[in-house]
């Protein structure tokens, strides 16, 4: 007796120890909370047979992915209602939406379309295009991604073209657009040394000016253009027309050149001596005001 109880004993612990690494195994905290998870995975399923893809999307997504008993059916259903939104979305013309609803239900190839369309309604921005080269990238689609990229060159193209109009004009202030192309050649991954180039050229034509604003656009056209001897050469300039205009006792305009050459502790200097000539000249001024009018009312015997 005690033999067969002591092996019914085994056997109840051998079935407990058999069962518990079972249980252990599962992500899922308790039978109860898998239970709930299977009834939410029936209802999303019911909801898209009933064709209400958002709603059986929403009570998908809910349940819990660590304790539905088929994870197969679970990713199954979000991925399908996921890919029924993206449809609606993309036929409303909610591009940017039906994109990301194509990536949750692991669309490449409608994603992929849509991130062609989102180009296409918006080929002149940087944003949109350098998204689609992003994903295309990701994706490993070489066509795609170099497509995109071909695009971005000839917006760089377009730039050019623009700066080109843009420093004929009398502001002769091309940086945008040259910052613009700047910006198409990063993800076009060709157009740097034109861009350069060009800077350089809009420098060298500014260089030979003495106007304190055209001067420093030449520093910024140097400076994109990557030419530290250009700037340097501009700076020299400043410095003479500094010291021209402080010998003719324009204090202002000197101080503006020596800012512009580099020398601030200069240029501090010579706008506070400025300052002082300045309040100088007003001080006498009102005293020969008022002895102006202290001599006329004397005159008038006031």
């Amino acid at each position: 007796m005690t033999r067969i109880t002591s092996l019914h004993l085994g056997l109840v612990v051998a079935v407990g120890l058999w069962s518990a690494p079972a249980w252990a195994d599962s992500l899922c905290a308790e039978k109860a909370m898998q239970a709930a998870a299977d009834t939410q995975l029936k209802k999303a399923e019911e909801l898209e047979r009933a064709g209400k893809a958002r709603e059986a999307y929403a009570v998908a997504a809910k349940a819990d992915s660590d304790c539905v008993s088929d994870s197969k059916r679970h990713e199954g259903v979000k991925q399908r209602t996921a890919k029924a939104i993206g449809a609606e979305d993309e036929t409303k013309g909610n591009l940017n939406e039906a994109f990301d609803w194509y990536v949750r239900a692991q669309a490449p190839t409608d994603a992929g379309r849509v991130q062609r369309k989102l180009v296409e309604a918006k080929p002149d921005d940087v944003n949109t295009v350098s998204h689609a080269i992003d994903y295309f990238s990701q994706q490993n689609d070489k066509t795609q991604e170099q497509a995109m990229r071909a695009h971005a060159l000839k917006n760089v193209e377009k730039a050019l073209a623009e700066e080109e109009k843009r420093f004929a004009s009398f502001t002769k202030d091309s940086l945008h657009e040259l910052g613009l192309a700047k910006n198409w050649a990063y993800y076009a991954k060709g157009g740097e040394d034109r861009i350069r180039a060009r800077a350089s050229q809009r420098g060298d034509t500014l260089a030979a000016e003495e106007g304190r604003k055209l001067l420093r656009l030449a520093i910024s056209y140097y400076e994109q253009a990557d030419r530290p001897d250009g700037v340097k050469k501009i700076r020299e300039k400043a410095r003479g027309l500094a010291k021209r205009h402080e010998a003719k006792g324009e204090g202002e305009i000197a101080a503006e050149f020596y800012a512009m050459a580099g020398d601030d502790k200069q240029a501090e200097t010579v706008q506070k001596q400025t300052e002082q000539r300045q309040a100088q000249a007003e001080e006498g001024r009102k005293k020969t005001f008022q002895k102006e009018q202290a001599d006329l009312e004397k005159a008038l015997g006031f």
